[in-house]
């Protein structure tokens, strides 16, 4: 009974590990809960464990991973997305599950947000000329 409950709780710090590293603004609990599906004593009772090994931080009414684990949470592709007189509108971002190993895979994905965002701020563009 004792392993079936630990290997549990492992998987259910890892699931919360999981969806912090791919919220960079942080989670708010009752959010982590919804995601989660597990009860809100589970979450609650996590986090604070978390926090005590210092792999999570909790600051005003949000969770982050704490900066030294965020190297776990994948890698950032980032592009601007912006008008036709050049202004930045907005941003496009691609965050991956995990790290990126291969350069070559790293310039893609890099290569394809950077083209993704032309093409929205071309799509943007017709739009406000028409």
């Amino acid at each position: 009974m004792t392993t079936v409950t630990s290997n549990r709780a492992v998987r259910n710090a890892f699931q919360l590990l999981e969806l912090l590293s791919g919220a960079p603004d942080g989670l708010r609990l009752t959010r982590l809960v919804e995601i989660s599906g597990q009860p809100k004593t589970t979450v609650h009772r996590m986090l604070t464990t978390l926090s005590e090994l210092d792999i999570v931080c909790h600051d005003e009414d949000r969770y982050h991973l704490n900066a030294r684990w965020q190297r776990f949470g994948g890698e950032q592709f980032s592009a601007p997305i912006v008008a036709g007189d050049g202004s930045q509108l907005a941003g496009l971002t691609l965050r991956t599950r995990g790290p990126v190993a291969c350069e070559a895979t790293a310039d893609r994905l890099r290569r394809l947000v950077a083209d993704l965002a032309v093409a929205v701020s071309r799509r943007i563009g017709v739009r406000d000329s028409a």
